[in-house]
């Protein structure tokens, strides 16, 4: 009988032997992976989660930072308005305090400017220094900035270098034959032009060009004013901040002086009023923010604890706690001395809208109409429904403290849901994958055993083979016929 093997010595197909065996061990191994697959997807729903619930917190600590100060009370909005803008033009922030003042301008305030003195060839700015009577290189200083020149100096090269200085302090320009520096800040500013190095071989550099003549510096002043008729008050500046008007928050651009009474002569005062008032607009804006994020928290906490659909938080009761607890604060009432006490009252409701905030729906939907005019009956109101009352004496939590409150247990750093579920999962997922490395190991090793074994195996039938090739060559010769091997 012919028989036909593929293997090296003995024509067995162990290579397939060994795969199919290992194969049967790999699958372990895969089905480990499978398993740490499902928790690293739970992890990641749990941070995804996890940050939707951070987003909700955000959204209170908007409403509820206005108990931090003027700077961050979104229940309130300034405003600055101007009797004359022709005069001043007037800007507030958000810590502006309210407040009327006069403001009478006596004067603006204007730049130094020291120049040198004309020259025909300072009339074109390609002209050389050299034509100037520059022979030689040089620096000087401007107000201790250091400038060179050389006698292949241009004049726009020179002023270019002038006002490439970030510490000279000036602004330098060409005007009917002169070099003109101006001082870029306002008021009472020195500019000195100054050097020992000569450019001529006698004079310095300003000698030459007449920067040391008095004559040819203009000392700027200083913007004068006097604030509700008091004492005249300068600044370096014609914009008067908030150190200078005495009202926090205020800041004027002067225009020009104000005028004057043409049969008295008195000064004719800008008037300055600065007021606070209601900003429903951002609270609404807030709470719709609000509103967005709480709906997204329980609907996902929903899907993610649905046993049916295969939430991938099922049985997690302390999740499902959570939401219960966080769903029955933002529907519970709170206790103030407004005239609101639940966020059904501001038009915060479930369900469609008029539905008593009580119905048995989930999420949450704000009639725009019905707050506005809650708003409007009572923004004090408002705000101690949303973010306390303190006004009886004795504080008292709105609904986004009891809010951030219901929050803790989920995101709290030190044994939160999240944080302590997290680390659960982390200390799964690196069991796992000790239990795959260690099972891997094991494959590969069982591989390299299987393959010494058939390898000897197949190596020892080589062998026999090959004995009973020669045994057959032997009987042959003396006549005995014993079959053969292929």
């Amino acid at each position: 009988m012919s028989i036909s093997f593929s293997g090296l010595g003995s024509g067995l197909p162990i290579d397939e032997w060994i795969a199919a065996l290992v194969k049967v061990e790999q699958a372990k191994v895969d089905t480990l992976e499978s398993e740490k697959e499902v928790l690293q997807k739970k992890q990641e729903s749990l941070n995804t989660l996890k940050s939707e619930y951070s987003a909700l917190e955000t959204a209170t600590l908007k409403l509820t930072d206005s108990l931090h100060g003027a700077g961050s009370d979104i229940f309130t909005k300034n405003s600055v308005s101007v009797s004359e803008t022709s005069v001043i033009t007037a800007n507030i922030s958000q810590y502006a305090t309210p407040s009327t003042i006069e403001l009478a301008i006596d004067s603006l305030a204007t730049q130094s400017v020291r120049t040198s003195n004309q020259m025909d060839g300072l009339k074109n700015s390609s002209t050389k220094l050299s034509e100037l009577g520059v022979t030689q290189n040089a620096t000087f200083e401007i107000n201790g900035a250091t400038i060179s020149v050389t006698p292949n100096t241009t004049v726009d090269t020179l002023i270019y270098s002038i006002n490439n200085s970030s510490t000279a302090g000036v602004s330098a320009s060409l005007q009917n034959g002169r070099i003109v520096l101006k001082s870029k800040e306002y008021g009472q500013q020195e500019i000195a032009v100054t050097g020992d190095q000569t450019v001529d071989g006698t004079h310095t550099f300003a000698e030459l060009f007449g920067f040391d003549q008095d004559s040819n510096f203009t000392e700027g002043e200083r913007a004068a004013f006097r604030v509700d008729g008091g004492e005249t008050r300068y600044a370096n500046s014609n914009t008067l901040t908030s150190d200078d008007l005495g009202i926090l928050g205020l800041t004027v651009d002067l225009l020009t002086t104000t005028d004057k009474d043409p049969d008295s002569g008195e000064d004719i005062p800008v008037e300055i009023v600065v007021e606070s008032s209601p900003d429903s607009e951002s609270v609404l804006t807030a709470l719709q923010e609000f509103v967005a994020a709480f709906n997204k928290v329980i609907a996902d906490t929903d899907a993610g604890t649905d046993s049916e659909n295969g939430g991938a938080f099922t049985g997690e009761s302390s999740l499902i706690n959570i939401r219960n607890d966080l769903r029955s604060k933002v529907t519970s009432s709170v206790e103030t001395n407004g005239l609101y006490r639940t966020l059904a009252d501001i038009g915060i409701t479930t369900g469609a809208i008029g539905t008593s905030v009580d119905a048995d729906t989930n999420q949450l939907i704000i009639d725009e109409n019905a707050f506005i005019q809650a708003f409007e009956r009572d923004p004090s109101s408002v705000k101690a429904l949303l973010v306390g009352d303190n006004t009886s004496g004795s504080e008292t939590n709105g609904v986004m403290q009891v809010v951030q409150e219901s929050l803790k247990p989920a995101l709290s750093s030190t044994g939160g849901y999240f944080t302590t579920r997290n680390n659960s999962l982390a200390e799964e997922i690196n069991r796992m994958n000790e239990k795959i490395s260690d099972k891997q190991d094991y494959v590969d090793n069982y591989q390299t055993k299987l393959t010494k074994q058939f390898q000897y195996m197949d190596q020892v039938i080589a062998e026999l083979n090959s004995q009973f090739s020669l045994m057959q060559q032997q009987l042959a010769s003396i006549g005995v016929n014993v079959g053969s091997s292929s």
